[in-house]
């Protein structure tokens, strides 16, 4: 398994049933999505972690990757924020089972998990920012 692998597993969760959601323009911001396309949008961000030990040319480890969803107010904030706060519990929920059930090949743990929704200034959405442990191993 590799981390391009992890992410690939990733986003076919957020963009799958029951979410829906698509993948954005670019992986750094949401700043060059078209306004009028911004709603239930998503992006991924991978970050290296620890890594837990490994023999035979394998290691473990421990990476994060951070999940971004943006929604659109639609003229009611309360419902996107709302949405935001359901889509980081389902969200989490859907990557573990994947990771567990469906792929077999990662895990997250139970620590180590951070959700912050963020108002984006002068723009007509909110951000989810969701991190997320994840555990596999990985043949160097």
């Amino acid at each position: 398994m590799t981390a391009d692998v992890i992410l690939d597993r990733i986003a076919s969760v957020c963009a799958g049933t029951p979410f829906e959601f698509h993948q954005a323009v670019t992986p750094f911001s949401f700043d060059l999505q078209p306004s009028g396309q911004v709603d239930r949008v998503f992006r991924l961000e991978y970050g290296d972690g620890p890594i837990l030990g490994g023999f035979n040319f394998a290691e473990e480890r421990n990476d994060r990757v951070t999940i971004w969803v943006a929604r659109k107010y639609n003229g009611d904030a309360p419902a996107a924020y709302k949405a935001l706060v359901t889509d980081a519990t389902s969200l989490r929920a859907s990557i573990i089972r994947d990771g567990i059930v469906d792929s077999g090949e990662y895990f997250v743990p139970d620590d180590g998990n951070a959700q912050q929704i963020v108002r984006q200034p002068n723009a007509e959405f909110a951000v989810l920012r969701l991190q997320l442990p994840v555990n596999y191993e990985v043949t160097i």
